[in-house]
């Protein structure tokens, strides 16, 4: 591992923080150029960019507080996706803005940054799984035997399903099976297949046992929301 990269004098530089903030710049820049090419002003663009940042930030902390107490130093990448969304959907509206729409140019960003957030997790020695004899394992600090890498797993699982969702922006709206053509597919299957990817994880991942089941659970109902979501979206209902 390499939590930290660099160390002058009282100034501490630690991989995590570094991956993370060019995650952020990375997707602030994406998201900006995306929906500057939809007409929408820059200066609501930064507003909605800054208040879903922060109220990602606060719901990443409370979840993780919830799932790790007494700990307090640290995030959950999920509450802090989930509290990003919620925000950015309460500003959407208020704008009147087209929340699917944007939702699947917004997803452009997120998936470079997931990738970033995984790596500086895995460097940071965080995100630990359960102990194994397989070559892939790995010597996280103050362990004495060898680990699942699931930050690294999660970081290549991410890179794939963003290739996946670059192959599907050019071909969904070809696709037959999807009749009404409306926006937030692109977001839809993004979630899926996060959500399928974080529930696989979570059974070589070390967790208390009620907290593991009920990762396991959420993450079956959120694909399994989503999954009927797609349905609804796609048109299927209600067609001759």
């Amino acid at each position: 591992m390499l939590p930290v990269l660099l160390a002058i004098g009282p100034i501490t530089i630690y991989s995590l923080g570094v991956f993370l903030a060019v995650g952020f710049f990375l997707g602030c820049f994406i998201t900006w150029r995306r929906f500057r090419d939809l007409g929408l002003e820059e200066e609501k663009i930064l507003d909605a960019i800054i208040l879903s940042t922060v109220g990602g930030l606060v719901l990443a902390k409370l979840i993780f507080v919830f799932g790790n107490f007494p700990a307090f130093s640290g995030f959950s990448f999920w509450g802090g996706l989930a509290g990003f969304l919620l925000v950015f959907l309460w500003f959407t509206k208020s704008q009147n803005w087209d929340f699917w729409q944007l939702v699947d140019e917004l997803t452009f960003a997120l998936l470079p940054w997931t990738v970033l957030y995984q790596i500086g997790a895995f460097l940071d020695g965080s995100n630990l799984g359960k102990p194994t004899q397989m070559p892939w394992g790995v010597y996280f600090p103050g362990s004495l035997f060898r680990s699942q890498p699931i930050a690294l797993f999660k970081a290549v699982a991410f890179f794939v399903i963003w290739i996946v969702i670059l192959r599907i922006e050019r071909y969904w709206r070809n696709w037959a099976w999807y009749k009404s053509k409306q926006n937030g597919l692109i977001f839809l299957i993004f979630s899926g297949l996060a959500l399928l990817n974080n529930g696989l994880l979570d059974f070589w991942s070390v967790s208390g046992l009620y907290w593991f089941w009920a990762e396991v659970g959420l993450s079956l109902l959120g694909i399994t929301v989503v999954f009927f979501m797609i349905l609804i979206h796609s048109g299927i209902y209600g067609s001759k």
